[in-house]
């Protein structure tokens, strides 16, 4: 037995759907774009990068930079030039870490910073990873930042879920209502 929704059932049930549609859409899009665009690469550009090559490198100049968020506190991040030679070739990179935004996720950015820092300062070489493929591709440090990505598949989760399940809700109700209408 199909009950039957009247004329202003459907209306209230599509004007709810719409409301939470606008409440669960940009929700769900958080935890997506997150997920693609920033947590993904990352983890791509380090099981990549785990097939490099280690070469020696000069730091030419290292620069900790601070940040002042909009919301307190210090983010911080490393800008870096530094040279290589691969082949008999020379080749300058610039890349410190597999993120370059600053953050204040850990003292992982200002540890980093300050040692290419002394380095720059001794002379002392530090060690870069190259892609064998192609060389003017290298980085510093190819470390995954256990923190940073457990915060990041937070937000993901967070926002993710609370969209989508909202969007499934929706959805449900909506296939329940569309088949408790008469046809035609």
């Amino acid at each position: 037995m199909t009950q039957q929704l009247s004329a202003a059932e459907r209306k209230q049930t599509l004007i709810g759907l719409l409301i939470g549609a606008v409440l669960a859409v940009p929700f769900a899009a958080a935890g997506l774009g997150i997920l693609l665009f920033m947590t993904a690469p990352m983890v791509y550009d380090w099981a990549r990068m785990q097939t490099w090559h280690s070469v020696p490198a000069q730091v030419e100049a290292a620069t900790l930079q601070s940040h002042k968020p909009s919301k307190g506190g210090t983010a911080h991040s490393i800008a870096i030039r530094y040279r290589y030679q691969v082949g008999g070739v020379e080749y300058t990179g610039s890349r410190a870490s597999l993120t370059t935004r600053a953050d204040n996720i850990g003292s992982f950015q200002e540890q980093l910073g300050h040692r290419l820092q002394g380095a720059e300062r001794t002379g002392e070489p530090v060690t870069v990873w190259v892609n064998p493929a192609q060389p003017t591709e290298s980085i510093l440090d190819r470390s995954l930042r256990p923190g940073l990505l457990a915060l990041q598949l937070g937000l993901v989760l967070a926002f993710g879920g609370f969209g989508g399940n909202l969007l499934v809700r929706m959805g449900r109700t909506m296939w329940v209502r569309l088949r408790a209408q008469p046809p035609g």
